[in-house]
């Protein structure tokens, strides 16, 4: 028996010590199946939510933008560029071999989506506003990446800070690996949207122009 289980037989009088550590013994298992049991239930359900939480965050960012841009092709390409990075993101643990708690996913995906969109909004905005002005894509693309890469740095960087430096002083298992994985989403979410975004609007800025109101009738 465990340390644990003599210690909590200590605590019964002994005068029924036989009695009770008969009885306490068919605790201990059945409390150890029950936890195992608690656990796999627990991860069963937390798959489930993870999946209803990316469609429903990726259903909500897609309307919102949407609206926003009152365009067809930006929602889809923004999300998918957030989720590249958030897959990139998890791809790193993986080919380590860390494990992560089972909830990282639901965090990272919410917290991570809602950093990098807010970015690639920004991004957008710019890149619009100039197109809208007659300027040409790659025009449009170079004022946008000058007049907002000092704020997405700036607030990446900002939110790497705090969150690593949770990582390295907490010692909670779990806090550590959540606020490791917000650090380098930070970092990541701030490469791929001055970097592969402003490609994806070079590639396809003429299905942006005709999907996109107020800008179909640009050519150049």
């Amino acid at each position: 028996m465990s340390q644990d289980t003599f210690y909590f037989s200590g605590v019964i009088t002994c005068n029924v010590v036989f009695h009770l550590h008969g009885f306490q013994y068919k605790y201990v298992l059945s409390f150890t199946y029950n936890i195992t049991r608690f656990n796999k239930d627990l991860e069963d359900v937390t798959n489930i939510d993870i999946q209803n939480v990316n469609v429903a965050s990726i259903a909500a960012i897609f309307i919102i933008i949407l609206i926003i841009f009152k365009s067809i092709s930006l929602p889809v390409i923004l999300v998918s560029i957030i989720e590249f990075a958030i897959a990139v993101n998890m791809a790193v643990p993986y080919y380590q071999g860390v494990s992560l708690p089972f909830v990282a996913s639901i965090v990272i995906g919410t917290i991570q989506l809602g950093a990098t969109v807010d970015y690639a909004i920004v991004y957008t905005s710019r890149y619009l506003k100039e197109r809208r002005n007659g300027k040409n894509k790659l025009e449009a693309v170079s004022i946008a990446h000058k007049s907002n890469m000092l704020s997405i740095i700036t607030s990446a960087l900002s939110l790497f800070a705090a969150t690593y430096g949770v990582a390295c002083y907490s010692q909670v298992d779990m806090i550590g690996s959540i606020c490791t994985l917000l650090a380098r989403g930070a970092v990541i979410s701030m490469i791929v949207v001055l970097t592969l975004l402003p490609t994806m609007f070079l590639i396809f800025d003429k299905v942006i122009c005709k999907t996109t109101g107020g800008m179909k009738h640009i050519d150049n």
